[in-house]
């Protein structure tokens, strides 16, 4: 996966930020986009349940290499 460091004036931007943020070059063309996620309660709630239960989990590799296997049926 190929990732940028934020400079900490960045980082603190992404942070705050309650909308959708662009990301552009020194041109001003726009690069793509980072959207903030500011999880509920109930989120939060449900992901500390998942995580304490006995429930199987799966990468996203082994989810795909399952989906690909499907279609190879």
């Amino acid at each position: 996966m190929t990732h940028i460091t934020l400079t900490e004036e960045q980082a603190r931007i992404v942070e705050q930020a309650r909308e959708v943020i662009q990301v552009r070059d020194g041109q001003g063309n726009v690069l793509g986009c980072i959207e903030p996620h500011d999880f509920t309660l109930e989120e939060i709630e449900e992901a500390k349940r998942s995580l304490a239960s006995a429930e199987p989990r799966y990468t996203t590799s082994q989810v795909l290499e399952h989906l690909r296997s499907l279609g190879q049926q």
